[in-house]
């Protein structure tokens, strides 16, 4: 099958866009719950975790379902695409915040805590280790696959899943907590989230490599594609080559 009817059999393909409509739409929302939840420890004193550690995974594992499905260069725009949109929620959180409220409004200073200068500043450290972890989690499971001609989706899911999270984990948390907490205590909390997040990769490689199979039926749609140089942010004018 030659290219352009490939490329003609993936744009006609309307089941493979309301699959990655549903798959996006999951994607945008774990990632406003990890902006939201980054600052609501959870645990004790002596132990305890960002609240964005326990949604975060579901980043990845989405990320992986994409990739396997449509391929790097699709991935690639969900991922910048996805982090633009919630820096707008985060501006449009900031404009309402600091437009006026009436007198009998009580909850500003609650508002404020949650969707302030924390927000803004937990979306501007987390650019750099969003960037760098799915990008690299998306790219090493494309490169994977090409290489075992697209067996082990399971074990090639749970390998780039591991990297990724151990770079997001120490990367992010470090930069975001520095300010808060002592580094003794980053490096401990980054620690356990990682832990946390690879307890996640392990129990849901299992389903994740069940749904994939499913929608690569249900859809038609196998793309592989590896690009020969890493460029992340140069996919507008690329397309994604499903298998004949």
């Amino acid at each position: 099958m030659s290219i352009s009817i490939q490329r003609q059999a993936f744009i006609e393909n309307l089941m493979g866009y309301r699959v990655l409509i549903i798959l996006c739409m999951f994607y945008m929302s774990i990632m406003l719950c990890n902006a939201v939840l980054t600052n609501r420890y959870v645990g004790t004193d002596l132990l305890f975790v960002l609240g964005g550690t326990l949604t975060s995974p579901f980043v990845f594992i989405l990320d992986d379902i994409i990739a396997e499905i449509y391929g790097f260069k699709i991935t690639r725009a969900v991922i910048i695409v996805g982090f633009l949109a919630q820096t707008l929620f985060v501006i449009v959180c900031q404009l309402i915040l600091w437009a006026p409220s009436p007198s009998f409004f009580k909850g500003q200073e609650a508002y404020a805590h949650v969707l302030g200068s924390s927000l803004l500043r937990i979306n501007l450290c987390g650019f750099i280790a969003y960037i760098i972890a799915n990008l690299a989690n998306s790219y090493l499971l494309s490169r994977w696959k090409v290489l075992v001609k697209g067996r082990y989706f399971w074990l090639r899911s749970l390998g780039s899943s591991t990297i990724s999270e151990a770079l997001y984990s120490f990367i992010a948390i470090i930069m975001m907590e520095l300010a808060s907490i002592p580094l003794k205590n980053i490096l401990q909390v980054a620690a356990i989230s990682f832990s946390i997040k690879a307890i996640y990769s392990i129990v849901f490689a299992g389903p994740a490599n069940v749904l994939v199979n499913y929608l690569k039926n249900l859809t038609g749609i196998d793309v592989y594609d590896f690009p020969e140089k890493f460029t992340p942010f140069k996919y507008l004018n690329e397309t994604s080559e499903p298998l004949a």
